[in-house]
């Protein structure tokens, strides 16, 4: 937790894989705040793809399937900056978070809540 009293929370909307992006912002409320957020919480359309392989098990229409961001953070090329937690939504790789019914770590430091 930040070297506060307070727990501070960010909450996203849908993220569709754009895990750069919503981390740049987090950085710049802790910038103008000056505190530093201690969880992301993600509200659905996470989008946790890992590879073309991940778009047979995604329920999106052909011209939608796009690998983002979220890929980097799988490999570990790119570690996310707070504790992220995610709920899924409508257009996740099932495949994945299937084997996560009950929640797990879809990479260090982003948890899936099942």
């Amino acid at each position: 937790m930040a070297s506060s009293e307070y727990m501070h929370v960010m909450v996203e909307g849908c993220c569709h894989g754009e895990l750069d992006n919503i981390y740049a912002s987090v950085k710049e409320v802790e910038r103008r705040r000056g505190v530093a957020v201690d969880v992301l919480l993600v509200c659905g359309d996470f989008q946790s793809l890992r590879g073309e392989a991940d778009y047979d098990a995604l329920a999106v229409p052909a011209k939608y399937r796009e690998l983002k961001t979220f890929r980097r953070y799988w490999t570990g090329e790119a570690v996310a900056p707070c504790l992220t937690i995610f709920v899924g939504g409508n257009h996740e790789a099932s495949n994945q978070l299937g084997a996560l019914f009950y929640g797990g770590w879809g990479a260090p430091h982003i948890y899936y809540m099942g």
